[in-house]
């Protein structure tokens, strides 16, 4: 073999090796392509608000999806790092301060729920998780972090708790949640030196409506009377529907004297005359009231002694051959 070709030959497999390393090259750069449409769909198709901050605070990255979220584009996120504490409603600002954003020793990111003010003024939850993140040589880069909007979440959770507590047809607390205001308040008012009135509050001739005009009548009555009883709830009251006829409440007062001043006013409130599209009728209340802790410290000793006061009433309102023996 000449000196040209073995030039020649070495020139052609130079070429070859050029050639696969191309088509090496252009594999790559088709893999890398993909990787990168795919990270860019992941990240700024994102339902989440994601970025990432180094440790310095100052964003490297964050996803489009911040501004359907807080109303703020990722360049006020970029030109103001702390935007996003800035819009932490005031009375979560402390879950955000005390928050890890790091791993726990188990290993576990703790999520952290709290509320924002948008731009426009809405309030939103957040559904927050982050973490710290290393680089292959094992260097702190900064918090990895995403939020979610939960308030839908947030509103339906709330919507199914009140249904949860509250009587269907009047809107009042259910037994379930005065029992719970109720061991709740006279647990406060042991500590601030507080009384409480427990009234039993009772329709009288209640069924005598509904077998007259029917359940619609009867209804409507009951929904009168709890929007009534509603007029003279403080913030700090409660008044629940027990079932049929049957309202109790829980009311701070100061003295006997104001109690006997919110029984008069009850029965001033209620009125005794309802009139509705098909029906007028008249009705009469019975109230009964115990006073804690001068009448006792115990739950079923109260709602005994205001039972046993309401209906004393009821039986002194009946005519006398209709009075209980």
């Amino acid at each position: 073999m000449n000196h040209f070709e073995m030039h020649k030959n070495q020139v052609q497999s130079t070429i070859a090796e050029l050639q696969a390393m191309i088509e090496k090259l252009r594999v790559l750069e088709e893999s890398f392509l993909g990787q990168e449409e795919a990270l860019f769909v992941i990240s700024e198709f994102a339902y989440d608000w994601e970025y990432w901050q180094d440790v310095a605070g100052n964003y490297h990255y964050v996803s489009p999806s911040c501004e359907s979220i807080t109303g703020y584009s990722p360049d006020d996120f970029y030109k103001k790092p702390s935007l996003l504490q800035d819009i932490i409603v005031p009375d979560d600002w402390h879950k955000w301060k005390e928050h890890r954003h790091t791993m726990t020793e188990s290993g576990k990111v703790e999520p952290l729920e709290f509320m924002i003010r948008s731009r426009d003024g809405e309030i939103k939850w957040i559904h927050h998780v982050c973490r710290t993140v290393f680089n292959s040589a094992g260097e702190n880069i900064g918090i990895r972090g995403s939020n979610r909007d939960i308030s839908d979440l947030k509103a339906l959770q709330e919507k199914l708790a009140h249904v949860a507590s509250h009587d269907p047809l009047t809107g009042l607390a259910n037994r379930s949640l005065f029992m719970e205001h109720l061991t709740h308040g006279m647990a406060e008012a042991a500590r601030m030196d507080w009384m409480l009135v427990v009234a039993y509050i009772d329709l009288d001739g209640f069924k005598q409506i509904n077998d007259t005009y029917g359940h619609e009548a009867g209804d409507h009555v009951l929904k009168r009377v709890a929007r009534d009883l509603k007029k003279i709830m403080r913030q700090e009251d409660i008044i629940a529907r027990f079932g049929g006829d049957e309202f109790v409440g829980l009311f701070h007062v100061n003295s006997h004297a104001d109690a006997a001043t919110l029984k008069k006013k009850i029965l001033e409130q209620i009125g005794t005359e309802i009139i509705c599209d098909t029906f007028q009728t008249s009705i009469q209340l019975s109230i009964g009231m115990s006073v804690y802790p001068t009448d006792s410290t115990d739950i079923d000793t109260l709602f005994k002694i205001a039972d046993r006061e309401m209906y004393a009433m009821k039986n002194q309102s009946k005519p006398y051959s209709e009075k209980e023996k």
